[in-house]
């Protein structure tokens, strides 16, 4: 016996069977180099930051500098400055004119016998390659003392907020930490606490980790006195608590913060395992946690969408960059992807590294032996999140309907002509 199928039936059929098999695809995105050890840069480190423009501040050895995929403009060289024979810091902040806030070392001052040893003189500077602006220069750190700077974080206004923690020598001396922000004339006091000091003393009250956002509050992270950390945000008159240790957490990250004051942050649980997650002082929203696909995390950025993005290691083993807990629709790379020709070994992300049109700035080292700076431009509406490429599935549906149409189009062609047959027939 022979089956007879109807061409709308085989159409259907072959439709069906291509729908069955559609799968999501990741989300899309391009890549930009920013720089890389095949031009003039020898090594980098891995906390680039990025403006709302797509610019990417970043330090290799031999300096600090910006670039765009197109050009690079250089923001102070160490090799040929002056100024700033060293630079401090590895984590910088640059706002939307293209400005650099870091941390560099000016001097060194060796003092002989009977004095012998060592002082240091550090600053606070913003630039952006052209003008540069002095924001604190009157750090020194000797042999008897020290003081350690926090990275800076700089807004649209042109402040910068940062934390400094001034240490004693020995046990009898108090240590203490600050967080201010200034503009390099105006100083506003945010925060303030006991540090650990040299000899290895109970951690009291230090304040670190600093973000600020174009309000002129900061996100920074305090000690609790009797123990435990907490996240709060200031601007110097009012103190909110964003999270603190002592609740469901049990130690907190560095936190970044968006123009609405939100704040994401990692940090590690009471019942076990860890996270990312959003709070603004009313709720705390988690963003992933290790109880699906990863395994630890690292710095979170959060821009003012809301959307969070985040370095995570994965249970399966290697790390990657995400903006949500999918592995497939969340993912802008990991380990083991391909970029420019070669294979993703380790990444690096800063939570200065996230803009508002949903733009990445991270640090990637290649199997073929290069590092660099890169850049994620997810295809899509800025200001939310990656999405999805359209499924086979929902183009294949648009198929599978219109091989319907088609097969109803022939057999009503057929139907007519058999009529018409018909007609003649009786004539």
């Amino acid at each position: 016996m022979k089956l007879h199928l109807s061409i709308p039936t085989v159409l259907m059929g072959f439709s069906l069977s291509l729908l069955t098999t559609g799968e999501a695809h990741a989300a899309s995105f391009n890549f930009t180099k920013i720089a890389d050890t095949n031009g003039s840069f020898s090594s980098f480190f891995d906390a680039p930051a990025i403006n709302n423009q797509g610019t990417v501040a970043f330090r290799t050895s031999e300096g600090i500098f910006t670039g765009n995929g197109e050009t690079i403009t250089t923001i102070s060289n160490t090799s040929v400055s002056p100024v700033f024979p060293i630079i401090a810091s590895s984590d910088l902040s640059i706002n939307d004119e293209g400005t650099v806030a870091f941390i560099a070392d000016l001097e060194t001052i060796i003092l002989p016998p009977p004095a012998d040893f060592v002082i240091f003189r550090k600053g606070i500077f913003t630039s952006n390659g052209t003008t540069t602006n002095t924001i604190r220069n009157d750090f020194v750190t000797s042999g008897r003392s020290g003081i350690t700077i926090d990275s800076p974080s700089l807004n649209n206004q042109g402040t910068v907020s940062f934390s400094y923690s001034f240490q004693g020598y020995g046990f009898e001396e108090t240590a203490f930490s600050t967080v201010v922000t200034s503009n390099g004339t105006t100083t506003t006091f945010i925060a303030s606490g006991e540090a650990p000091n040299f000899d290895g003393g109970t951690l009291g009250r230090s304040v670190e980790s600093n973000s600020l956002n174009n309000q002129g509050i900061v996100a920074f992270r305090r000690g609790l006195i009797g123990g435990g950390s907490g996240i709060f945000t200031g601007n110097g008159t009012t103190t909110t608590t964003i999270a603190d240790t002592s609740g469901i957490f049990s130690n907190l990250g560095p936190g970044s913060i968006n123009d609405a004051g939100t704040v994401a942050f990692n940090a590690d649980l009471d019942a076990g395992g860890e996270g990312i997650f959003t709070g603004n002082g009313t709720t705390a929203t988690t963003i992933a946690d290790t109880s699906g696909i990863f395994s630890n995390f690292g710095a979170a950025s959060i821009n003012n969408a809301g959307i969070v993005a985040f370095l995570a290691g994965l249970d399966a083993g290697g790390t990657g960059i995400f903006t949500g807990s999918n592995s497939l629709t969340n993912k802008v790379i990991a380990t083991g992807d391909t970029l420019f020709g070669s294979t993703v070994t380790s990444l690096g992300f800063f939570r200065e590294g996230f803009n508002n049109p949903g733009q990445l700035a991270f640090f990637a080292s290649l199997a073929n032996g290069t590092t660099g700076i890169f850049r994620a431009d997810h295809q899509g509406v800025p200001g939310e999140p990656p999405k999805d490429v359209p499924e086979p599935a929902s183009g294949l549906g648009l198929l599978a309907l219109g091989a319907l149409g088609a097969g109803s189009m022939m057999q009503r062609k057929q139907k007519q002509q058999t009529n018409t047959q018909a007609v003649v027939g009786k004539k």
